[in-house]
């Protein structure tokens, strides 16, 4: 738990970890296609799990590069009770590791990298290709830890198309005996090995994140009490603003003795203040009004998403100008279209649902139904 920064840090062996490529390089696509490959890599319920991704970067032309993390929401909660905490986010401690080791140039493009991260209860195994990790293991603890080294690489040689590895780094933590560790190295790899110790905590460094792992319900209270903040202070400023206009006007009573052109002149500027004022409550009151409108059409989002059934993968939804949300998606079974229409027209947000198209196509030599469904909110 980083206290300074209210950011709790997975080790990698409390999460299954899987590196896809994925063909397609839209940011919208790849977090669809990311929902239907979680339930292909995961046995639980969605209800049972938390996911997130990074998108490593395209590698392969029309292909993305993605890191998907999945953890048992049970297991986060209990972590959570465990070290008291309510963060703001939860990082895969991979994730550090693999962007310390790319802004700190310790991988290097024309090499495959095995990287050994040891810290004083448990290990980490990352091997990366050039700069793109293609493989990950978590020990719980280092009992064994050379064997179990050799039995991942073991795993790794499996797969024909994976390259030899050219460069063995050792990260360590400060606070860890590395001269048994240094001995057990050198002796059993026959490449060259180099260590190195953090200089800083992973978390220090700032650095673009994007696995997070906190469970979506304490995300919504952290954006409501932020909305709580925000309404607060613009009440507090209007506030200021009014004490403001009554001392100005309290102080040109007790200028009477000025004369009119001067009065004049002030009142041209109180009037002025007003407008702006009166601009100011009316922007105010339209932005509690789009956010009313906002917080209705997520709502109405969040409904679909939820009453999407698990044999629908949605390629996009779209809510378009006349309060019409659009539903586009690719099912195994025809039968499932009319499945989910069935489901939408029971959700208390639609008036009318319509088919706008369902056709057949065919994708790897199977067959999928392409659809579009409108769904009519008044």
């Amino acid at each position: 738990m980083d206290k300074s920064k209210d950011i709790l840090i997975i080790p990698r062996y409390q999460v299954a970890l899987r590196f896809i490529e994925i063909p397609s390089t839209d940011p919208s696509e790849i977090k669809s296609m990311m929902e239907f490959q979680t339930f292909k890599e995961s046995p639980y319920q969605k209800k049972e799990i938390i996911t997130s991704f990074r998108n490593i970067g395209s590698y392969k032309k029309g292909f993305s590069c993605i890191m998907l993390a999945i953890a048992k929401r049970q297991h986060i909660e209990e972590i959570m009770a465990q070290n008291g905490a309510k963060p703001e986010n939860i990082r895969l401690e991979t994730e550090l590791l693999y962007l310390y080791l790319l802004k700190k140039s310790i991988v290097k493009q024309d090499k495959v990298s095995l990287v050994i991260n040891i810290r004083r209860d448990y290990l980490e195994i990352m091997i990366i290709d050039n700069i793109k990790p293609v493989f990950s293991r978590g020990l719980s603890s280092l009992e064994g830890w050379l064997e179990e080294i050799k039995r991942s690489l073991s795993s790794y040689k499996r797969d024909k198309n994976n390259k030899e590895i050219e460069k063995l780094v050792v990260m360590h933590s400060s606070n860890l005996s590395m001269e048994d560790i240094r001995f057990n190295i050198k002796t059993f790899f026959s490449i060259p090995a180099n260590f190195y110790e953090y200089e800083e905590n992973l978390n220090s460094l700032d650095m673009p994140l994007e696995v997070d792992l906190l469970p979506i319900e304490y995300i919504d209270k952290r954006l409501n009490k932020e909305n709580i903040r925000q309404v607060f202070l613009t009440y507090f400023l209007l506030l200021i603003v009014m004490a403001m206009l009554a001392s100005f006007f309290i102080f040109k009573i007790r200028e009477k003795n000025k004369t009119i052109l001067a009065i004049s002149e002030k009142t041209d500027k109180i009037q002025k203040d007003a407008d702006r004022l009166n601009l100011f409550l009316k922007k105010t009151g339209l932005l509690k009004s789009q956010k009313e409108e906002g917080e209705r059409i997520v709502n109405i989002l969040k409904e679909c998403y939820e009453l999407v059934p698990q044999d629908i993968s949605l390629a996009g939804l779209d809510y378009g100008e006349k309060d019409i949300l659009y539903c586009k998606g690719i099912a195994r079974y025809m039968p499932s279209v009319f499945n989910f229409i069935k489901v939408l027209e029971k959700s208390k947000y639609f008036k009318k649902i319509e088919v706008k198209y369902a056709t057949k196509k065919e994708i790897e030599n199977q067959e999928f139904t392409d659809f579009s469904i409108a769904c009519f909110t008044h």
